[in-house]
């Protein structure tokens, strides 16, 4: 039975809109609906400029893996990149080892988040919110990649749909937003550059999605096409969002109140109506989790991907015959996410 799965590899079945709404529902969710609030606790009304300057920053980076990509689609891509540069296994380990734990806390940040946003409607010990949650994303991630980021897809548009929906309802006062804006770009008093580089920092957290597009090219049915759309196209979609909303969010909100919220989205539109709050809070539910699968998919296939190269245990290169999916892989990768959502605060996931 184990040749038999060993003999079997992962499908390529994912065409350009699934791997670029994959790429868009990672950054959404990891970023806007978790980490405004925090970036302005950093930068205060200058948070715009620190989505800014992360996306720019992102942005190079993600040049360089719509260049990669195509030319070694591999689950792991990372590891390839390194052994291919430096034609050194080790130092290829050691990056995605690396890549692994930034998955893990990156997803327990964004668990941290769910249960924020779920505090909004139960009450629920944060242990069994994240266990439970947790073991429903694995079944999901274990059933099939095409069904995962089909469900992803899906709650992307919801996702996108979300912000729009905070961006009007919240609405933009032209003549404060004119009398604001170069606080919220150019300088604003008590914040120095310093202020803006520390928001940035925790922002381009938010914009780490493109990275686990690089890990799913393996099972694209065509690479050398979809990896560069989807991952340069991904990124300027979640930048645009992320300056939209976080001019909002500053307009909208006292910093004192922005900066201290767990549920900002919610917030915002509170003063519209209550029933907005719960609306948007509904949304955000179910952005979260989308971020937590898309990083536990990165996850198992870095790991599957190392296992191939020799960099970790042979036994986390078995896919599973049926499913097309690393079973174990997935299952060591949630086990990792729970400890760290369960253990650590949110900000210093996120630092």
């Amino acid at each position: 039975m184990k040749d038999e799965q060993e003999a079997v590899g992962l499908k390529k079945q994912l065409g350009t809109m699934q791997i670029l709404l994959y790429g868009v529902g990672t950054m959404l969710g990891a970023g806007i609906y978790v980490l405004v609030g925090k970036v302005a606790g950093y930068s205060g009304t200058l948070a715009p400029l620190s989505f800014l300057l992360a996306g720019v920053l992102a942005g190079m980076t993600a040049y360089s893996y719509s260049l990669l990509t195509p030319r070694f689609p591999k689950s792991g891509g990372e590891i390839v990149y390194v052994n291919k540069a430096f034609n050194s296994k080790q130092l290829a380990s050691l990056v995605g080892w690396g890549v692994i734990f930034t998955g893990f806390i990156s997803a327990a940040a964004i668990l941290k988040g769910f249960v924020g946003y779920l505090d909004v409607f139960v009450e629920i010990p944060d242990a069994w919110v994240i266990i439970v949650s947790m073991t429903l994303l694995s079944l999901l991630a274990i059933w099939g990649i095409g069904e995962s980021l089909n469900v992803i897809g899906l709650v992307t548009l919801i996702e996108v749909g979300g912000l729009i929906f905070v961006i009007f309802v919240a609405g933009i006062d032209m003549e404060k937003f004119t009398a604001q804006f170069s606080q919220m770009f150019l300088k604003a008093p008590g914040y120095d550059v310093f202020a803006v580089f520390q928001g940035a920092f925790l922002a381009f957290y938010a914009f780490v999605g493109f990275e686990d597009l690089a890990n799913v090219a393996e099972e694209a049915k065509n690479p050398k096409k979809s990896m560069p759309i989807a991952i340069m196209g991904s990124l300027f979609i979640a930048l645009f969002l992320y300056i939209a909303v976080a001019v909002v969010a500053v307009v909208s909100l006292p910093l004192n109140e922005l900066s201290t919220t767990n549920a900002p989205m919610a917030d915002i539109v509170a003063s519209k109506g209550q029933q907005y709050a719960y609306s948007i809070s509904l949304i955000s539910l179910v952005a979260v989790l989308n971020g937590v699968l898309a990083q536990l998919i990165m996850g198992s296939r870095v790991l599957y991907g190392m296992a191939g190269q020799n960099s970790a245990p042979k036994l986390f290169h078995i896919v599973h015959k049926k499913y097309r999916t690393p079973i174990l892989d997935t299952l060591t990768i949630a086990f990792g996410i729970v400890v760290l959502a369960i253990f650590v605060p949110i900000v210093q996931l996120a630092n």
